[in-house]
């Protein structure tokens, strides 16, 4: 008896508080300060490459220039809501010859907006060197990417040991952008 007496009031104490814990009133105004900040990740480009691709009719070719076009960046929501952006680059090279990445913002007239450049140890014996390079864009770079028509990527082998078609190794780079919207604007 006594038992079942503790059970109820133990029953209508548990129901009690749940009761009075959910009395306060909601604020609907709270959604005013949510604040919408996507962020977004893409790919940008990958080359891997053996050493005997920078040999032509036998004589060393010392740059290799690609570029890709990339007209978003003047779309007017990009404009409007791009707070940020960050470029990161992965370089290895297993090839005894340092490089560099030079990479190239141009706008609609070819006319340089920014630009970039990371270098990559040579690899002694054939041992794999790796690089991590982050470019972040606010301010003034964010203005001159928002500017940009075309990224170009242009790959220097520095002086060093010659190359053949022979020689072991090669060099691969990657690289994506990550972009923060602010759609609070």
């Amino acid at each position: 008896m006594i038992k079942s007496i503790t059970s109820k009031i133990i029953l209508l104490l548990c129901i009690g508080l749940m009761a009075s814990s959910c009395t306060e009133a909601i604020d609907f105004n709270q959604a005013d300060d949510i604040i919408l900040a996507p962020a977004l990740e893409a790919s940008l480009v990958y080359f891997d490459e053996p050493a005997s691709r920078f040999v032509d009719n036998g004589a060393t070719t010392s740059s290799i220039q690609d570029f890709i076009s990339v007209e978003f960046f003047n779309d007017q929501f990009i404009v409007d809501n791009l707070e940020k952006a960050e470029f990161v680059f992965e370089t290895q090279n297993t090839i005894n010859r340092t490089f560099e990445l030079q990479v190239d913002f141009l706008d609609r007239a070819g006319n340089l907006q920014h630009s970039l450049t990371v270098t990559e140890d040579a690899a002694l014996d054939n041992t794999d060197t790796a690089t991590v390079y982050t470019e972040v864009f606010e301010g003034n770079t964010l203005i001159a990417l928002k500017r940009t028509v075309a990224i170009v990527f242009t790959l220097r082998l520095l002086p060093g040991e010659a190359i053949d078609e022979n020689t072991a190794g090669r060099i691969q780079y990657k690289s994506y952008a990550a972009f923060y919207i602010n759609l609070n604007n």
